[in-house]
């Protein structure tokens, strides 16, 4: 189970950083001005939407890993190593869009 609760403080760690870059763009957008600004707004509010509903499936999953597979840990190993590597994909793609949105 240590790995796993790695695994999700991995995650978090991701969301963390989603949330600095949401952050800079919010300062970025500030001294835009014009329709760059409207589209910021967009960008901003649809990214905040998605790190929310990520923490709040990230959240999920934790307890529900807690509270389903804390003896069953051997049969359930690999879906849950597969599961959590999409999430964790998941996350690294929203933190590219990020990435470029910022370019």
């Amino acid at each position: 189970m240590e790995k796993k609760r790695s695994g999700f403080d991995e995650i978090e760690k991701m969301l963390q950083e989603i949330g600095s870059k949401i952050d800079l763009l919010i300062e970025k957008g500030t001294k835009a001005t014009g329709e760059v600004s409207e589209e910021i707004e967009k960008k901003i509010t649809e990214l905040h939407r998605k790190k929310e509903k990520l923490e709040k499936e990230l959240h999920e999953k934790k307890s529900t890993f807690e509270e389903k597979y804390r003896g069953k840990k051997g049969n359930a190993q690999p879906f849950l190593d597969e599961s959590l590597n999409h999430f964790k994909q998941s996350v690294r793609s929203l933190i590219n869009a990020i990435n470029e949105f910022l370019k």
